[in-house]
């Protein structure tokens, strides 16, 4: 009976792995096929066109029942889908108001650092970092992860993504500090965007995670952002700051005050952390990092943010410039009925991709249906005669 049980299940794996198998071929097949329309419209000049293509590219994927992170196959595809369509956003930026020049997706760099091996961090280490003058508002307990980090960050290959990020965040960095001083949450903490997106509100990840702090639509919808055909407020830089402070907060208070669990928490889900704790016996992170009780990406990724932290605290010390922040200002402007981004440019005075650029969250290239609120740069355009 047992012998008999164990063919018929493996049968039944079998014929399930080949259904698997070719549902992951079509879903392939399609978003490549809408790339490839993508690819051709870029080419012929019709930027809106290709756009959308790229879009639904994408979005095939994610509509599809088969989780990505399920499949290597599929989540390969998936990262290198969003580097080709990057690139083409890189280059479109180049061209004047082409109608592509939003950069929507463009890969997390969470991605690359959730890879790092032992080995490969252990290249770069150097010695023991002292980080007690660095002036930190949150505390933590220095462990050898975050040395590695520091030399990955400053000697080794993550240097250009480091300087990258350092550039990017004097756009929301101002932003961010006052909301998470707002909601009780240690400023120092905004570095965290750092490793999620590189402070890009287009940012995506292989996982579905989306915006500055890549919120996966689930947390996301927890705390308050809405998602849909339209809109993504995920990547509406106020909204998902504050979405994100209090999610933190909340972490903060469920592991009484233990920044490093509340990190890992962010990145894995309490649950995973919870269970951990069970396991292991133990609250202390680096217990549970040596044990191997949390996913090598959430290994990394809590020593990756306090690494981040400290150069960025000390960043003449590790041969970085921090450039200034500055306020992240707009106006507003009430729009009663579903508008295109085009028109609605013309209207204010400004380029398509000025537009753009401060409603990241609108992800048709129009406003939602009914009413709704526009950012436009502060004091740059002029109020029109009649609103719409």
């Amino acid at each position: 009976m047992v012998g008999r049980n164990v063919v018929y299940g493996a049968g039944q794996d079998a014929q399930a792995s080949d259904i698997k198998r070719e549902e992951i071929n079509q879903i392939i097949n399609i978003a490549e096929m809408h790339y490839r329309k993508g690819e051709q419209a870029y080419t012929d000049g019709e930027y809106d066109i290709a756009r959308s293509e790229f879009d639904r590219a994408v979005d095939t994927i994610f509509v599809a029942a088969i989780d990505v992170r399920s499949d290597d196959r599929l989540r390969v595809y998936y990262r290198e889908l969003i580097e080709k369509i990057n690139r083409y956003q890189i280059a479109a930026l180049e061209q004047k108001d082409g109608g592509f020049n939003e950069q929507r997706y463009e890969p997390s760099p969470l991605d690359k650092i959730a890879s790092l091996s032992d080995a490969d961090l252990e290249e770069v280490a150097g010695e023991a970092e002292m980080v007690a003058g660095a002036r930190i508002n949150f505390n933590f307990i220095l462990d050898y992860p975050v040395n590695q980090f520091i030399n990955y960050f400053a000697k080794g290959r993550g240097r250009v993504t480091m300087e990258a990020g350092l550039q990017r965040s004097v756009r929301f960095r101002h932003l961010a500090e006052r909301i998470f001083k707002e909601e009780g949450v240690p400023t120092d903490l905004v570095w965290l965007a750092q490793v999620e997106s590189g402070w890009n509100p287009y940012a995506q990840s292989w996982a579905g995670a989306r915006g500055i702090w890549q919120f996966i639509p689930s947390t996301g919808t927890r705390f308050g952002l809405a998602q849909n055909y339209w809109i993504d407020e995920r990547s509406n830089p106020e909204k998902s700051t504050r979405a994100a402070a209090r999610y933190l907060k909340w972490l903060a208070n469920r592991y009484k005050g233990d920044w490093t669990l509340a990190l890992a928490a962010y990145n894995t889900g309490e649950g995973n952390v919870d269970s951990a704790i069970a396991r292991s016996g133990s609250r202390n992170f680096w217990q549970l990092h040596r044990g191997g009780y949390l996913a090598q990406e959430t290994r990394n990724y809590v020593p990756a943010i306090l690494a981040v932290v400290t150069i960025a605290k000390n960043a003449k010390k590790y041969g970085f410039e921090l450039p200034a922040a500055y306020p992240y200002k707009y106006e507003t402007r009430a729009i009663a009925s579903q508008t295109g981004l085009r028109p609605l440019a013309k209207k204010f005075n400004l380029s398509y991709g000025a537009l753009l650029d401060l409603n990241p969250e609108l992800q048709r290239g129009m406003t939602p249906p009914g009413k709704h609120i526009i950012r436009i740069p502060a004091s740059l355009a002029p109020k029109p005669k009649s609103e719409e």
